[in-house]
């Protein structure tokens, strides 16, 4: 599950410790046992910086709309269109009710394309599945405007 990415300091002390940049020795148990570390529980929840969150929403959002991102997204989330340009730009991120609507609209695929590591085989299945039927909307889509440019002449 991915965390929200409000959760600052926990991420940066994610990524600090995942980058190797926290400095400290391991610590030890009175047995002398070396303690698990919560870098291997971040990891295994998902918990994003939210400058990389921010950019595989952005990147997922123009995969998805490479021409008039923004006005596209608005059209199918009803989210505004300054508040994705924000995000495309990097100047800030889906949180809470954002982030929640994007889910619903655009499904596993983002969650996927968002948090690949953190996805379990059946959701990235689902997100495989979700992006066929968009694919195969888009070829029938295309073939469309192909019989009504060949209808035309």
């Amino acid at each position: 599950m991915l965390l929200a990415p409000s959760w600052g300091l926990l991420m940066s002390a994610a990524t600090s410790m995942s980058l190797g940049l926290t400095g400290s020795p391991p610590m030890h148990t009175a047995s002398g046992k070396s303690m698990r570390t919560s870098e291997s529980v971040v990891r295994k929840i998902g918990v994003l910086e939210p400058q990389i969150f921010g950019a595989r929403i952005a990147g997922f959002l123009r995969s998805i709309h490479p021409q008039k991102t923004a006005a596209c997204v608005e059209a199918e989330t009803r989210i505004s269109s300054r508040t994705v340009s924000k995000w495309l730009e990097g100047a800030s991120s889906p949180a809470g009710n954002a982030y929640h609507r994007l889910i619903e609209v655009y499904g596993p695929e983002l969650f996927v394309f968002v948090n690949p590591d953190a996805s379990p085989a059946s959701l990235r299945e689902a997100a495989l599945m979700c992006r066929q039927a968009r694919l195969e909307r888009q070829v029938e889509e295309k073939q469309r405007e192909i019989a009504e440019l060949r209808a035309g002449r």
